[in-house]
């Protein structure tokens, strides 16, 4: 089974066996990464609203700019569908940025009102991945902040 890193409630890290690792900084493979064990810039894991996978959710701050930053390995480059799932309760959309690798490839996607903040829905768009780490982020692009965020799957 190949090591990799998840966050067990924020630290210590672990690998996918399960034993302790120390300085561990490789990406998990595609697949799919829970927000909640994202790096998280302006936004807080909650579990108040159900229907979310994993242990929690982000919300994100209310603030231009927020992020959740999401690290992935691609077995080889090319063009890959990202998954977002999101609930927005709100009848406002709630656009980000989704860059790969510190390149824009969605400038203002849409993440529009879902009817409750537990009616959970998924964005998917095409990413182009390069062979091995890659770096994920959905950023806020508006003071509405973003969704509130559960996972991202390629």
């Amino acid at each position: 089974m190949t090591d990799y890193c998840v966050a067990d409630s924020g630290s210590p890290r672990i690998n996918a066996s399960g034993g302790s690792t120390s300085g561990c900084s490789t990406p998990p493979p595609g697949g799919r990464v829970e927000a909640e064990n994202a790096t998280i810039s302006q936004g807080a894991v909650e579990s108040d609203h159900a229907g979310f996978s994993g242990t929690g959710f982000v919300n994100y701050d209310n603030v231009t700019g927020s992020y959740v930053e999401f690290q992935l390995n691609a077995a080889q480059a090319g063009d890959t569908t990202l998954t977002l799932r999101f609930a927005n309760g709100t009848t406002t959309d709630r656009p980000m940025d989704i860059t790969v690798n510190g390149a824009v490839v969605s400038a203002g996607h849409s993440f529009p009102g879902t009817g409750a903040w537990t009616t959970w829905q998924s964005a998917t768009l095409t990413v182009p991945l390069k062979a091995g780490a890659n770096t994920i982020r959905a950023a806020a692009t508006t003071a509405n902040g973003g969704p509130n965020l559960d996972y991202a799957e390629v």
